[in-house]
């Protein structure tokens, strides 16, 4: 929108805010009042109008429902809702009003918030009580989802009810640390913290422009970390203060020391005991907080700082927020009494967000019909018979050493990069000038090839931005005769082609919309690179190229254009990477991801598990169960194993595990490269469907498959007995399945239903006396050339869809329905799908494989291992299981064994910090 538009904007917005206005009549009639005012009727079009009422009505359109919760004491007494109306609730009710106002928070979902946030204060626990408390929670929310202004609303109304040290702990990194502190300065503080310090006037900002007299005083600022020296002048007992006080620090074991020891020495009595209230807020708590220390050390230096500081006050509430809880349900899993001591376990509670209605998550981009999976963009690795370097894994190896040189980047990444310059110039020519916007570039862990790739990146842009100012303003018949800006274009026309936007127009604004754009290396050598508050009023144009500075946490204003190349695979770790999730209004259709099809692949399977994990938290609401319990089940779930660093579970040399079977699909897509196995394996196959012809029913499934029905639970057994599965499939390991089978009480798992799948190859393979066609999977080659991993679409043996062999369509039909209910953002269902929703019996899928591209970069050996598995006298043979919703709860695990080989075989993380 046009300067005289935004300024209509804001206007009718503050008038529906202050007049609690929501009706859609109400606020037609404020916009045909305002616009008849002397300094907007010569100068706002009637299109104006229209784009400003369609925004407001937009931004009243989205909606925020209210979480879920887990308790833990049932004794517990709620006080919060009885105090409330003593309270006089100040510094929530400036921070609602900026909300509203400044930050443009639809009002539905401040009002949800409110709600919302007086459950979360009725569980901190009471500061004003005689007795004594130590209180464990934990908040989880989707990434960048908006977990700040959550936290935020939180201590606000925790300070209204009486908390008098308030502690919110970031992440490790300082740049965060800065962003979070500015964060709360504009949110609870209503000053400049910096400012404060040097005693500057006119230091108000954010909600102290709604209520200046209320002030908390805040003992570290946007310049400075606490720092004891400074902190030793001001000390001074808590109990001879009104007012809260705030502390913003990293998770540093000197600082966390410092202010342990600072806080003691000026307010301990003569119990050892700080006769007063703390509330910690931990944000990204799963990072650093979490004790990784087996049993029979002691904890961790900074869990166990935390730990202290807790311990020190009489009553003391710890709030864990994260977007990526699977660590801290994990805390302490080798024994199961200790998760209920005074670790950071979340014992009294655990919460799960839900997000407005406009948020961008994982489900949205990465599931198969997610709404903005177009944003997607497959990043470019060398095929097979490539002899170019253009490509990623080329010139940066995903193994790469951090001596590794730089020579280029490959055409994907300039394509990505001049994506981002047009965008910049579309988002202008929306009239969207003064806001920031950014470009991500995350494709190594260490600093010295961060730093080589910001400076091949700085080139590239230089020249760019002088073709620019040289062909912007010719005819684009003779601007388009020169290379780059030929590219530009063809960026331009491949990917926002269908905008209402051409190239005459683009090129006509295109330096000015770029020559502003600078890039940034954002790393533990360039701490204070990416300062968004120094460009509040006209917008700060950046591509920041980072590793873990650029991950937990920290916001990119406006990311539009995201380049990630990274080969972690530990839930948290990649969900955490993904700074491209949150909100997009007004540039949603612009914005892009480049990844690799690995990536790509993992995030839509972590995409699942969290979703799995949410819904887990929505059945136990109501149970009656504790965190503890939830969290001895997380433990047990199929999709839950080894989702985090082996560290953060404690795991041993080896660890024994109890997984829950039940409404469960279990696979195996790493199979042996050996010739003999496989033939082994393929009699084994011949000795089935002997056994098969006694059972009379045969049928075609979907896709043509064969499938069996009723077939007798020691048919399975004995197959299972005798067929060979690498040790890499770790969820599917035969003797414990077999065990589990026979050990299952009751009569569910006495029949199953078998089916061999059909696929695409030219091949036929005969099944009594019906053929199914061979399935195709591409693969790469893995472990010293001895697991082939098949690597098709969906990076799995199976499909989605395969769930429904043995169903009738009304069967599959119910499924579909009942998804739905359970769904509120319905995705296509997954196979799992097929076995959660309704009755019947599990399943066994026969894959017969023929191999088709290989991703591996032997050629030769690629090609040799097509041409042994070609055809229909020996087939590589992969397994599917399926097991439906079980009744017996007791005896629906299976017990596994699984050592750090087997963990390190199939799960990779980053080892830390850019190095």
């Amino acid at each position: 929108m046009c300067d005289i538009a935004n300024m209509f904007y804001n206007l009718i917005v503050s008038v529906i805010v202050s007049k609690s206005v929501n009706e859609e009549i109400a606020i037609d009639n404020i916009i045909e009042e305002f616009k008849e005012l002397p300094m907007f009727v010569d100068n706002l079009k009637d299109r104006d109008i229209e784009e400003v009422r369609k925004r407001i009505m937009s931004e009243r359109s989205i909606k925020l429902s209210l979480g879920t919760v887990i308790e833990g004491n049932i004794k517990y007494e709620k006080w919060f809702l009885r105090r409330k109306a003593d309270l006089d609730l100040r510094y929530w009710e400036r921070y609602k009003k900026y909300l509203l106002e400044k930050s443009n928070f639809p009002t539905g979902v401040v009002n949800t918030m409110d709600t919302m946030l007086d459950t979360l204060t009725d569980l901190l626990g009471d500061p004003e009580i005689n007795g004594e408390f130590q209180r464990r929670g934990l908040i989880i929310g989707d990434v960048q989802s908006g977990k700040t202004s959550n936290y935020t609303g939180l201590i606000c109304k925790g300070a209204d009810a009486g908390y008098k040290v308030i502690v919110l702990l970031t992440g490790t990194i300082e740049k965060l640390r800065k962003q979070t502190q500015l964060r709360l300065d504009e949110g609870f503080v209503g000053m400049d913290s910096a400012a404060m310090i040097k005693q500057k006037e006119n230091n108000v900002i954010g909600v102290g422009n709604y209520d200046a007299t209320i002030n908390p005083m805040v003992l570290t600022s946007t310049m400075d970390d606490f720092k004891l020296k400074s902190a030793r002048n001001l000390g001074f007992n808590l109990t001879t203060i009104n007012q809260p006080v705030l502390f913003v620090i990293k998770k540093n074991v000197s600082t966390l020391k410092h202010l342990n020891r600072w806080l003691k020495t000026f307010n301990q009595n003569e119990y050892n005991i700080i006769d007063n209230s703390i509330l910690v807020i931990d944000d990204e708590s799963d990072n650093a907080s979490v004790n990784t220390n087996p049993e029979d050390r002691n904890p961790t230096t900074i869990n166990s700082q935390i730990r202290e500081l807790l311990s020190v006050f009489k009553k003391a509430s710890y709030v864990g927020f994260t977007a990526t809880p699977f660590a801290n349900i994990f805390i302490d899993p080798d024994t199961n009494d200790s998760m209920v001591k005074e670790d950071l376990f979340p014992k009294d509670y655990i919460y799960s967000l839900n997000s407005p209605s406009n948020y961008i998550g994982a489900r949205d981009i990465f599931s198969e019909n997610g709404k903005w999976k177009g944003m997607l963009k497959e990043i470019r690795l060398k095929p097979i018979n490539a002899s170019n370097d253009d490509f990623i894994d080329c010139l940066l190896p995903s193994n790469h050493k951090s001596d590794h040189y730089v020579v280029d980047v490959p055409k994907d990444l300039k394509e990505a990069i001049n994506l981002f310059l047009i965008a910049n110039v579309i988002r202008d020519l929306r009239g969207d000038v003064d806001s920031h916007r950014s470009m991500l570039i995350n494709i190594s862990r260490f600093t010295n090839v961060q730093n080589q790739v910001g400076v091949i990146i700085n080139n590239y842009l230089k020249d760019v931005q002088a073709t620019a100012r040289l062909y912007g303003k010719t005819d684009t018949s003779e601007s388009l005769k020169d290379k780059t800006m030929k590219e530009l274009y063809e960026a331009y026309k491949k990917n926002y082609g269908d905008l209402n936007y051409s190239w005459s127009e683009i090129q006509d604004a295109l330096y000015k919309g770029i020559v502003s754009i600078t890039v940034v290396v954002v790393n533990q050598n360039n701490k204070n690179s990416l300062n968004y508050e120094e460009y509040e009023n006209n917008g700060l144009r950046v591509i920041a190229v980072g590793g873990l500075s650029l991950s937990r946490g920290l916001t990119l204003e406006g990311l539009v254009i995201s380049y990630f190349y990274r080969n972690s695979k530990m839930y948290d770790t990649l969900m955490q990477m993904g700074r491209w999730f949150g909100y997009r209004k007004g540039y949603e259709d612009l914005c892009r991801i480049w990844m690799a099809e690995d990536s790509i692949q993992w995030y839509e399977h972590i995409s699942v598990a969290t979703d799995e994990l949410r819904n887990e938290i929505k059945k136990y609401e109501n149970s009656g169960s504790t965190p503890n319990d939830f969290g001895l089940r997380v433990r047990t779930d199929i999709n839950s194993l080894l989702v985090t660093a082996r560290n953060k579970m404690r795991t041993a040399s080896s660890m024994e595990v109890c997984i829950n079977l039940s409404g469960e699909v279990i696979e195996t897509p790493n199979l042996y490269s050996d010739v003999a196995i496989n033939r082994s394996n393929n009699i084994v196959i011949r000795e089935l469907i002997k056994d098969l012809k006694e059972n009379d029913i045969q049928e075609k499934g979907s896709g043509n498959a064969v499938v069996f029905k009723n077939v007798n639970k020691e048919i399975i057994i004995k197959m299972l007995n005798s067929f060979e599965v690498s040790m890499i499939n770790d969820a599917f390991d035969t003797d414990s399945i077999e065990e589990f089978i026979k050990g299952y009480k009751n009569n569910e798992l006495d029949k199953w239903d078998i089916a061999f799948a059909s696929g695409s190859s030219q091949y036929k393979y005969k099944v009594l006396n019906e053929e199914v066609n061979i399935v195709e999977r591409s693969f790469s080659i893995e472990s010293n050339n001895k697991v082939l991993r098949m690597s098709g679409k969906k990076r799995r043996l199976g499909s989605s869809n395969d769930g429904r062999y043995g169903l009738s369509k009304e069967e599959i039909e119910k499924v579909k329905i009942k998804f739905k209910e359970e769904n509120d953002n319905a995705r296509t269902l997954n196979q799992k799908s097929y076995f959660k929703y309704i009755k019947r019996n599990p399943l066994l899928i026969i894959y017969l494989i023929n191999l088709k591209e290989c991703k591996s970069e032997d050629e030769k050996l690629g090609q040799n291992l097509i041409s042994k598995f070609k055809g229909s006298d020996n087939p590589l043979i992969g397994l599917s299981i399926g097991i439906p919703k079980l009744g017996m709860s007791s005896t629906q695990y299976a017990r596994y064994t699984i050592n750090k080989v087997q963990q390190g075989m199939n799960y990779q993380y980053d080892l830390g910090d850019d190095e």
